[in-house]
Parts: C-alpha cells; sequence; structure tokens
C-alpha cells in the first residue's frame, strides 16, 4: 500500500481521486492548494504527489519547486495535471514523472499509478 497526496482545489475532482486511488488499496492524503501540500508533506511522506496546476494561493509549479530544495521531497514522484496541454505547464515542473490531461479517465489514472507505484 502507498500513500498519495492528491493536491486539488477543485472539491470533486480530489474527492473522485480520492475514492478511486483508495478503491485500488492505497491511502489517500488530500490538500486543497500548494501549501497545504507542503504540510500535508511535512506530516507524512508520500511515495507519490498528484498536483493540480492552478491552484489559489500557492499553485503546483510553486510547491514543486519549494520540493525542490528539500532532499527528501525532490525525490518524490509527482504528476502533473490540468487542462491545458502538457507543453503549456511541464516546463514549470522539472522532473515530473507523469501528465495527466484534464478531463481524465478513472482507468488511465489506475494504469498510471500502478505503472509509477510499481517503478519503487
Amino acid at each position: 500500500m502507498a500513500l498519495v497526496l492528491v493536491v486539488e482545489d477543485e472539491f470533486a475532482i480530489a474527492e473522485l481521486l480520492q475514492a478511486m486511488i483508495e478503491d485500488e488499496g492505497h491511502a489517500v492524503v488530500t490538500a486543497g492548494n500548494g501549501a497545504g501540500g507542503l504540510k500535508a508533506m511535512a506530516a507524512s511522506r508520500p511515495d507519490l504527489v498528484i498536483t493540480d496546476t492552478m491552484m489559489p494561493g500557492m499553485g503546483g509549479p510553486e510547491m514543486v519547486r519549494a520540493m525542490a530544495s528539500v532532499p527528501d521531497l525532490s525525490r518524490l514522484k509527482i504528476v502533473v495535471m490540468s487542462a491545458m496541454p502538457e507543453e503549456m505547464v511541464g516546463g514549470g515542473y522539472p522532473g515530473y514523472a507523469a501528465f495527466l490531461q484534464k478531463p481524465f479517465r478513472l482507468t488511465e489514472v489506475a494504469a498510471l499509478l500502478s505503472r509509477l507505484l510499481s517503478q519503487g
């Protein structure tokens, strides 16, 4: 079982992802923006972070840059999700593991999580 952090400001999307990830047998922590995500990472180190791009306060790119300065956090696998195309947002996330285009299919998310979490 892995711990997955979902950083997403749209409650319905966060709730949907949480339910699907828990159905896959993993634990989930959620946060509504990047600052909340950093607090969640300080409280319990996740195995994988799924983050939205644009959120109130601290967005995904700012959170990932803050993570890069902390050795334990800089090694975490990050899935970037956005309604914008990857080429428009990917540059803000150095070293991200995967991109998830919104809207997405839950089967696509499940397969992506399985692949990333099995890589160790």
